[in-house]
């Protein structure tokens, strides 16, 4: 729009001119002047004024007028409500597409607006709609491989920006656990936490779509040998019902894949769809890997109602070997009699000499020398006295006497969240 300043002449400038035209005000730029003010202004001033444009004609209008459809000052970026995303990677080492089930990521603002779940592939930047911009807490599910391997589960600030296909986003990658590592308790934790997840799920977790993730990880999960089939049935089992009923508490546009990765591998982990390399690093780590944001937001993501952390008792087997003491044995013995050692002797009857064996004899010599010895006696002699004697029975010995059996004792050691890997 523009005002025609109107030609100011030497009659309008006298003082009686001006005091004609006193009592008709004089329009510019939709303002009322009087002819003084304009007079004592002058047309340079006023001519300059003109230069100024239509931004500053606006304002003036707005100010002077109270015009409340012109805004007073422009708004700011941040405060307007826009289209934003979540520009994310999951980098899954083993993943397939086919055979594994999706990533649940768990989507929530500060202010519980935004809060609900959504599946989406690895090792492909996908975009996730969360309307307005702020930071976001991602935390996710892990996906259960064919094999029913799994991955620790991982967490993340993140930072919404517009969908303009010139973000490299923010990576999460997540480590492996081999099949024979992951315990029966994780692996009921992941089919519950599904449960949750369906009940809060966009359109990929609500009806047949929901249904299908359901039973797939229902699927992968009783393919590894240490899962309680029974309690991951009972689980899924409610997963599929809620998400067969199609009705959701997520609060949250729908999921898309970004269309900028489209030509990239499903398996490409080493790309994070924006043709950059990125770090490898295990989950925990800083920068754009492990739970780290593009943000620069804690890693670690804090304790809200919408996660029920599930404390699973982390334990290793002490062994303990078997308890002996020394006994000691003294040597044995045992008492034994030996009676009085009796022989019989003859005993000359006249002179009293022992003669034992040698009777004959003796009374011979005696005749032939004018003794009288001719006859003789037996007697009993003591050859040894009785007596006890002590017999060893056995040697003294000492001997190892156990005190208690070897024996293996499981000694818990902390607690360890199955779903998002916390420990205390």
């Amino acid at each position: 729009m523009v005002t025609e300043i109107p030609k100011v002449t030497d009659d309008m400038v006298s003082g009686d001119a001006v005091e004609k035209e006193e009592g008709k005000p004089f329009v510019l730029f939709g303002r009322e002047f009087s002819r003084k003010q304009v007079c004592a202004a002058g047309a340079g001033i006023l001519c300059a004024a003109l230069l100024v444009g239509g931004g500053a004609y606006a304002i003036s209008q707005a100010s002077w007028t109270g015009d409340s459809n012109a805004p007073a000052v422009s708004q700011s970026k941040d405060d307007e409500k826009q289209d934003m995303v979540l520009t994310l990677e999951v980098k899954a080492d083993g993943w397939d597409a086919d055979t594994s089930t999706p990533v649940i990521a768990h989507i929530e603002d500060a202010d519980g607006k935004v809060d609900f779940y959504t599946a989406i592939a690895a090792n492909k930047q996908v975009t996730v709609e969360v309307g307005k911009s702020g930071t976001y807490s991602v935390t996710l599910i892990p996906p259960v491989n064919a094999d029913g391997s799994t991955y620790k589960a991982a967490s993340s600030k993140v930072k919404a920006g517009k969908d303009d296909k010139k973000t490299n986003g923010t990576v999460i990658t997540l480590e492996k656990v081999d099949a024979d590592k992951v315990t029966k308790d994780d692996l009921t934790a992941i089919a519950k936490d599904v449960a949750a997840a369906v009940k809060k799920g966009d359109s990929t977790l609500t009806g047949d779509k929901g249904a299908a993730v359901a039973k797939k990880f229902e699927d992968n999960i009783k393919k590894n040998p240490n899962a309680d089939a029974d309690a991951v049935e009972k689980e899924t089992g409610k997963a599929e019902e809620t998400a067969k009923e199609d009705k959701s508490d997520a609060k949250t546009p729908e999921t898309s894949d970004n269309k900028k990765n489209d030509s990239g591998s499903k398996n490409d982990s080493g790309n994070n769809g924006s043709g950059n390399k990125s770090d490898s690093k295990p989950s925990g780590g800083s920068g754009n890997s492990g739970s780290g944001s593009s943000s620069g937001g804690s890693s670690k993501k804090d304790d809200t109602t919408a996660h029920q952390h599930n404390w699973v008792a982390q334990t290793k087997t002490v062994h303990h070997d078997a308890q002996y003491k020394t006994v000691h044995h003294d040597a044995q013995y045992k008492t034994v009699h030996h009676d009085a050692v009796v022989k019989y002797v003859s005993i000359c009857n006249n002179c009293g000499a022992d003669i034992t064996g040698n009777e004959a004899a003796h009374f011979k010599n005696s005749l032939l020398n004018g003794g009288n010895c001719g006859s003789c006696h037996e007697e009993s002699r003591t050859v040894q006295a009785a007596y006890d004697e002590q017999v060893k029975v056995s040697d003294a010995y000492d001997e190892q006497v156990q005190v208690s059996a070897a024996w293996d004792e499981t000694v818990t050691t902390g607690y360890k969240c199955s779903s998002c890997g916390a420990t205390k």
